[in-house]
C-alpha cells in the first residue's frame, strides 16, 4: 500500500516549490519576460549543487513561455562554444539571442576559458576572442557533405579576422543564462589567485543567484519539480515512490 507524504516532507516539497518559482521568475527576468523590475544586469549566473532541478526548472520555464533559446550543453570546451556561438551570430543578423550554458563547469575551471568568459560578459568588451588555432576545423567543416557542417564553416569564415587562425565573435546581441554547479568567488573576498581574480570578475558582471541548500531543501526542490513538471510524466505510483 502506498504511503502519502509525512507532514515532514510535504513542507520540504513545499519549500521546494517556492524555490522552484523563485529560479523560474530569474529565468524570465533574464530572458527579459518578466512583468517585474528587469535585472541591473543582461547575464544570469544561476548557481547551486549538483542535483537539484536547475536544468529541469530553466527548461520548464522556457517551455511553458514558448521561448527561443541557443542552448550550449554538457562538457562542453571553449572551442565548442565558440563554434556554437559564431553559427548563433551569423544566423541571427544582429537580432537580440537568449543563449542558455548549462551545466558546463569546465569553462569555469581552465584558466584560458575563464579569460575568454570575462570577454563574453563585459559588457563594454561584448566579445568572445578566441585565439586557437580553428583553421584545421574550419578546413574539414568545408569538406563536409553536411549542410549543418557547411554553416559553421562559413559561420567561422566570417568571424576569423584577417590574418588570425581563432575566432573574434560579437556578443553585444547576446543575452547569457549560465547554469552552474560552480561557486564562483565573491568579488569583495581575498583575491590572492589569478583564478579567483577571474571568477570575481566574472561574477561582478552577472547577476548572480546563488542556491547553496541543505540535503532536505535540495530534496524538496527536486521532488517539487519532479512532482509538477510536464518534462517527466510521472505516474502516481511513480510519484508515491518518489
Amino acid at each position: 500500500k502506498m504511503k502519502p507524504f509525512t507532514s515532514s516532507q510535504k513542507q520540504f516539497i513545499n519549500t521546494g516549490k517556492i524555490l522552484n518559482d523563485q529560479l523560474a521568475e530569474k529565468v524570465l527576468q533574464a530572458l527579459g519576460k518578466s512583468d517585474l523590475v528587469h535585472l541591473p544586469k543582461r547575464h544570469h549566473y544561476i548557481v547551486s549543487t549538483p542535483g537539484t532541478g536547475k536544468t529541469f526548472t530553466v527548461q520548464a520555464a522556457i517551455d511553458s513561455h514558448k521561448l527561443e533559446v541557443v542552448r550550449i550543453q554538457g562538457v562542453a570546451s571553449m572551442s565548442a562554444i565558440a563554434i556554437s556561438l559564431a553559427c548563433a551570430a551569423y544566423l541571427s543578423k544582429g537580432a537580440e539571442i537568449n543563449v542558455w550554458i548549462d551545466d558546463c563547469d569546465s569553462i569555469f575551471l581552465d584558466m584560458a576559458s575563464l579569460s575568454v568568459m570575462k570577454g563574453v560578459l563585459d559588457e563594454d568588451r561584448n566579445v568572445l576572442s578566441w585565439n586557437k588555432n580553428m583553421t584545421t576545423q574550419i578546413q574539414v567543416y568545408e569538406k563536409s557533405d553536411s549542410a549543418a557542417d557547411v554553416l559553421k564553416a562559413e559561420a567561422m569564415r566570417a568571424y576569423q579576422p584577417i590574418g588570425s587562425v581563432g575566432l573574434s565573435v560579437p556578443t553585444d546581441n547576446m543575452r547569457f543564462i549560465i547554469t552552474s554547479n560552480r561557486f564562483l568567488t565573491p568579488p569583495n573576498s581575498n583575491l590572492n589567485t589569478r583564478r579567483k581574480m577571474d571568477e570575481a570578475a566574472i561574477r561582478d558582471r552577472v547577476v548572480y543567484s546563488e542556491y547553496n541548500l541543505a540535503r532536505d531543501e535540495s530534496w524538496g526542490w527536486v521532488a517539487s519539480i519532479l512532482l509538477s513538471s510536464k518534462i517527466l510524466k510521472l505516474k502516481l505510483e511513480q510519484k508515491h515512490i518518489l
